[in-house]
């Protein structure tokens, strides 16, 4: 995350601040030659106190004090100033009572008292030292051990989730890429390469010359203006586009992708997944083409058929437009399927169906919206004419016989036909125009064809 201090940061920031509070001298270290002077006072401040007595003994805790808390060179300083201060200070009062000689030996007997003691005190400070040295030496490498503890476990943790990551980018078939916004470049993992037609490695490429060539012409400049948008608004981008494989084969890629910025704020690239949705837009197209297509024939149905005369009746409202409607029914095919069955009636239908759409234009559209019930738009049928030739080549293509199952089958058609705006200005009065046309043309005889009105 950004701006968050790494592991390793944190832990040599501890390790500093460790050494450094145990580098740290104490108080009385530092200011050991000016405690043994107050030390020195203090003694001697007690010495003039206290009722008469052998002077040293006063000075001796000054001296052992100043040594245990401020070492060896403030308590030598402290024990000359206590010499000074006893035959200079104390003992002249005293030595009518008990000479100079005996004096000066007792001077000499507290020097080596006090030098045997300074050095034991020297000692234990240097056995202190070493301990204190290395409980710092140990100290120091247990938060090395807890550094690289850390370090170790947080490898492993990114370890692991980088193995979860790339378990996910496979199951979802997915690829990851970066595109740099001031080289024009992107670096397209080994999936999201296999997406493009590109191989089966990691790859470099120029996103103009190498990426745009391969992405459909209705979908590049959109896709690219996708990414575009999400560049100059710091936002994500989330864009679906064909690719072109070298192999003539189309997929559909999902782009997901989200912006880089260096410590001003510019946009700097943008990373992201690729999935390959070619499956998922194949069934929605499966599932919409079956919303809208008879499933037996695979013609339009009613819903697609209303669509249809609904958008040619607005034509004609605002362009004056005309056309006509087919409605269509197939002559004597319930006896079919009461003497064949079913699947012979079904495959009838079929073929049927497929000799009508042989017949019509691509423009014209068939539908089938019941049992045995069809309705065609004829566009642009000017006149009345051009409506009953093709009525009549219906009637013609479906009265041939049919071989099925080894059963030679004949049915014929009855056609009824409406025109508009002629004979309706809305959907349902024009196919109720056509419809009692064509129930005119049944009772008439069948295999015929009538107008409305």
């Amino acid at each position: 995350m950004s701006g968050a201090p790494s592991i390793e940061h944190v832990d040599r920031a501890n390790v500093d601040r460790t050494l450094s509070i145990e580098r740290r001298e104490p108080r009385a270290a530092r200011y050991g030659y000016a405690i043994a002077i107050a030390a020195v006072l203090c003694a001697l401040a007690a010495r003039a106190a206290l009722p008469p007595g052998l002077p040293f003994i006063t000075f001796y805790p000054a001296v052992i004090l100043t040594a245990y808390f401020c070492g060896l060179g403030p308590a030598l300083v402290c024990t000359i100033l206590s010499g000074v201060a006893v035959w200079y200070a104390v003992l002249p009062s005293n030595l009518p009572a008990t000479g100079a000689s005996s004096a000066a030996i007792a001077l000499i007997l507290f020097g080596i008292v006090v030098g045997i003691n300074l050095i034991l005190i020297e000692r234990m400070r240097r056995a202190s030292d070493a301990n204190a040295a290395l409980a710092q030496s140990t100290r120091r490498l247990m938060v090395e051990l807890q550094r690289e503890t850390s370090l170790r476990m947080a490898n492993e943790q990114l370890a692991e989730k980088t193995l979860l990551l790339d378990l996910a980018l496979q199951a979802a078939d997915a690829g990851t890429w970066r595109y740099c916004v001031r080289t024009g470049r992107a670096q397209l993992s080994e999936q999201m390469a296999r997406h493009h037609g590109f191989g089966d490695q990691p790859i470099e490429i120029d996103v103009e010359r190498d990426w745009r060539p391969r992405i459909h012409p209705d979908d590049a400049e959109r896709t690219l203006r996708d990414l575009g948008a999400a560049i100059a608004g710091r936002t994500k981008v989330v864009t679906d586009f064909r690719v072109l494989l070298p192999d003539g084969r189309v997929r559909w890629i999902t782009g997901l992708g989200q912006v880089e910025t260096d410590a001003a704020g510019a946009v700097t690239a943008v990373v992201g997944l690729s999935l390959d949705i070619t499956a998922r837009k194949e069934a929605e197209a499966k599932i919409a083409h079956m919303a809208c297509h008879d499933p037996l024939t695979g013609l339009a149905n009613r819903t697609l058929f209303h669509d249809r005369l609904d958008a040619e009746i607005a034509r004609v409202r605002r362009h004056g437009a005309t056309f006509a409607l087919f409605c269509l029914d197939i002559d004597r095919f319930k006896a079919v399927n009461d003497t064949h069955g079913h699947s012979v009636g079904d495959a009838l239908l079929r073929i049927v169906a497929a000799r009508l759409q042989a017949v019509i234009r691509t423009e014209d559209m068939l539908a089938r919206i019941g049992g045995d019930e069809f309705v065609i738009i004829q566009t642009q049928a000017e006149q009345p004419e051009s409506a009953s030739a093709l009525a009549e080549r219906l009637i013609g293509t479906v009265e041939q016989p049919i071989e099925l199952e080894g059963h030679t089958l004949s049915v014929s058609l009855s056609v009824g036909i409406a025109l508009a705006p002629a004979d309706g200005h809305d959907p349902l009065s024009l196919y109720n125009s056509a419809d009692r046309a064509l129930y005119r043309a049944k009772a008439q005889g069948r295999n015929t064809f009538r107008f409305a009105g």
